[in-house]
């Protein structure tokens, strides 16, 4: 979710978290494909990867915890970014800190 500041100018609803994640896209029935995980918040995430889906399409992000539904809001290049269909919890994001730090296997 985005909102405008007086010049227009578009801000996040949330703070994004930089982390590098490898993780799976699920898309329709599809065989998972290897992603990565750039910057998550609450409400979607940075995505980067060779596979690219189209725009609008509904996927699903697996990475060791629940992230749930989301759909493709934009692309370009390598990279699209997710908006989550429901906000994920805060601590589904301190749980993907953690494994980036090394402290916490998520199984």
């Amino acid at each position: 979710m985005h909102t405008s500041d007086k010049d227009g100018a578009r801000l996040r609803a949330a703070p994004r978290i930089k982390i590098f994640q490898p993780a799976e896209i699920c898309c329709g029935s599809d065989a998972p494909r290897r992603v990565h995980l750039l910057n998550i918040s609450t409400h979607g995430a940075l995505v980067h990867g060779d596979i690219m889906p189209q725009l609008g399409a509904e996927v699903r992000l697996l990475c060791g915890v629940a992230l749930g539904l989301a759909r493709v809001r934009w692309r370009s290049g390598k990279r699209f970014g997710v908006a989550f269909a429901e906000p994920i919890a805060q601590a589904a994001i301190d749980a993907l800190v953690r494994m980036q730090r090394g402290s916490e296997t998520i199984c």
